[in-house]
């Protein structure tokens, strides 16, 4: 009888351990190239209620994006690795018309005309300007370096993290974002 219970809790154990989220298989089949080191978010977590500043230094939340699916990049204008990136985030934007934003979120302390000055002398055209001045947002992701994107479901669930830079506008990145669009 001990070994029958000890066989049945030994299954149990590989049968959770094998176990994964199907819709994180489907994800996995996305995870390429550069994606192969993007992050599955294993604890989804919903950001819709979390707030930062806008170009006119008004507040946002993700909630007012509900409905799209999001790529949340942190940078700063003092990042090698940021200022690279971000001419493909704009790439990437100019790509898809609707149900999707690229939100680029500066950590930049120097006020928001030192984003606006980057902006135009890198000519980035196709993104919206974001601030977390008190790094408040930063905090609450748990940030570990720059850049930092997360990409977000249509509902505000936070669904895979990517630290680094990036070509976003790459293909394989582009049918990531596809997939995601169709779905549900």
């Amino acid at each position: 009888m001990k070994n029958i219970i000890l066989i049945i809790f030994i299954i149990t154990l590989f049968s959770f351990k094998s176990y994964e989220n199907a819709e994180d298989n489907e994800l996995k089949k996305f995870m390429v190239g550069q994606l192969q080191i993007l992050e599955l978010v294993k604890d989804k977590k919903n950001i819709s209620s979390l707030v930062f500043k806008n170009s006119l230094g008004e507040d946002k939340s993700f909630s007012e994006f509900k409905g799209n699916i999001l790529l949340v990049n942190f940078w700063a204008t003092w990042c090698p690795p940021c200022i690279k990136e971000m001419p493909s985030l704009d790439r990437l934007q100019s790509k898809f018309n609707k149900d999707f934003k690229v939100l680029p979120i500066s950590l930049d302390r120097d006020g928001i005309e030192k984003v606006e000055n980057f902006y135009i002398k890198k000519k980035i055209k196709n993104l919206d300007q974001f601030f977390d001045f008190k790094n408040a947002l930063a905090k609450e992701l748990e940030l570990f370096g720059l850049p930092t994107s997360f990409i977000v479901d249509k509902k505000g669930m936070l669904i895979a993290k990517y630290n680094g830079d990036m070509e976003w506008d790459h293909k394989n990145v582009v049918k990531l974002i596809n997939y995601l669009n169709n779905k549900d």
